[in-house]
């Protein structure tokens, strides 16, 4: 898994410290976000040295963990930084952290990192690759955009059941893998127990999240990037914002759905990830 936090924007506030605060205020802002002191992998001066031993009881792909040296970074810029926080913002913004006027710091609405479940991939390079390319293209290429979520989409079915053991063609297209993995999550319209409060409902949704991923095969095909064309696409900024927000949905259900560890499917015959 990789760093959630890059060590570029590690640096900038580490060897900011220096300058805006003491070691006591060192200690304050992490110790509130219940970090304890490791052992300094860089050392520098007392307040470099000491940020640094903060940093070594991070775990860096963890998602908790990230959450909580945010609310650090929000801490030092709020209480210790002046006016110019453009250093800081900048390198943040590089990252993929959006910077409020209040200065608190979010992921943009990209970073997949967010989704519930991710943490628990022990390989989800696929699927941060196609969140990337849709990054890339997204305020310029709409059918580009639908080709890559479409490639997101397939990328997390494959990511999903490779976790499980459970066996897919390499040519399978995506409907097929994508039936394969509602099926082993439980999340298959025939999975619903019928006598649940609800079940004509639940059913309906299930369905549904089914009909996003074909749906966007079927986009693709018709509007999107990857085949050549006879006529330019009618696809607008505003179908391409469709598209990532109808696949985050599909993949956001199925990485918490795998991630829970009380869903259903765990008891139901699905090997669990190791």
């Amino acid at each position: 898994m990789p760093d959630q936090i890059t060590g570029r924007v590690r640096a900038v506030f580490r060897n900011a410290c220096s300058g805006y605060t003491v070691l006591r205020d060192i200690d304050r802002i992490w110790q509130s976000e219940g970090f304890a002191p490791g052992i300094a992998t860089i050392n520098g001066g007392q307040r470099v040295t000491l940020w640094s031993e903060y940093e070594s009881s991070v775990d860096w792909t963890n998602r908790g963990h990230v959450n909580r040296v945010i609310r650090v970074y929000e801490s030092f810029l709020t209480e210790f930084v002046g006016v110019d926080t453009e250093r800081f913002t900048r390198v943040l913004i590089l990252d993929g952290w959006a910077v409020d006027d209040q200065r608190r710091i979010t992921p943009t609405a990209l970073r997949l990192d967010a989704l519930s479940g991710f943490d628990l991939l022990r390989d989800g390079s696929g699927i941060i690759d196609a969140f990337r390319r849709i990054d890339l293209l997204l305020n310029d290429d709409p059918p580009g955009v639908v080709g890559a979520v479409k490639e997101l989409i397939e990328s997390t079915a494959k990511t999903v059941l490779e976790h499980l053991n459970e066996p897919f063609g390499a040519n399978e297209d995506l409907p097929a893998l994508v039936t394969k993995t509602q099926q082993a999550l439980g999340l298959a319209v025939s999975s619903v127990d019928t006598l649940l409060d609800g079940a004509d409902s639940v059913k309906k949704i299930l369905g549904d999240l089914k009909g996003i991923a074909i749906g966007m095969t079927e986009l693709r095909n018709a509007e999107g990037s990857g085949h050549g064309r006879a006529r330019a696409s009618n696809l607008t900024a505003r179908h391409a914002r469709l598209a990532v927000n109808a696949g985050r949905a599909w993949c956001e259900i199925v990485l918490d759905t795998f991630g829970d560890s009380s869903a259903p499917w765990r008891t139901r015959g699905t090997t669990p990830p190791a």
